[in-house]
């Protein structure tokens, strides 16, 4: 949903929510204002979409037996554009006790542009390996920030792209480490045009 903007009609809300349980992803974040949206309508999301408030970290295996760590963002305040000492320092302690227990560390946001830049200008002691913003303002197509320490990738505000991230050697996590380009990761942003086909039981429910 649009911060700030006109709450969509429960039967929109529904279907979208199924559409994306179609999707099966492995790891998503709603926003509070989405989260409390949801509950006053009584729309079930699957068990991948959490806010901040109920799932500040969750650790996804991969198909290799690698262990992923995600950390949600809480949502700032209503008026808020950059992110509060108290907030910077919650995210901090999260990524000082968790970081040594995954291969990759991925903060997941829905702060816009602007906080998020805020956030990253700062360098904490400790970010996340990548930081996967969202919300309003302009795509990012990983950009390495936080004295190299993060990677930071947003998708396009105008849709039909998507983000690939590759990552070619894990953070070194006995030594200071910083990302180099394209050695150890390597960002893109893929376009979905027609020559991508439809998922047929999403287009059933959208139309």
């Amino acid at each position: 949903m649009v911060p700030g903007g006109k709450k969509p009609a429960a039967e929109l809300v529904s279907g979208l929510a199924k559409s994306y349980d179609l999707m099966n992803y492995d790891i998503a974040m709603l926003a509070q204002d989405e989260a409390n949206y949801f509950g006053h309508l009584g729309v079930n999301v699957d068990q991948t979409r959490n806010a901040a408030k109920d799932a500040p970290f969750t650790k996804v295996k991969t198909s290799s037996g690698d262990s992923i760590g995600f950390i949600r963002f809480p949502s700032l305040r209503k008026g808020h554009d950059a992110p509060a000492e108290g907030i910077i320092r919650e995210i901090t302690s999260l990524v000082k006790k968790h970081q040594d227990e995954v291969k990759l560390l991925i903060g997941l946001s829905d702060w816009g542009w602007a906080a998020e830049r805020e956030y990253l200008a700062q360098s904490p002691e400790y970010t996340p390996d990548f930081l996967f913003g969202s919300g309003y303002g302009s795509g990012v197509n990983g950009r390495v920030e936080a004295d190299g320490r993060c990677v930071w990738v947003r998708p396009y505000d105008k849709g039909r792209t998507i983000n690939e991230v590759r990552i070619f050697s894990w953070p070194d996590r006995s030594q200071p480490f910083v990302w180099e380009e394209p050695n150890a990761v390597m960002s893109l942003s893929v376009g979905l045009g027609d020559n991508y086909a439809d998922n047929p039981d999403v287009s059933a429910i959208l139309h």
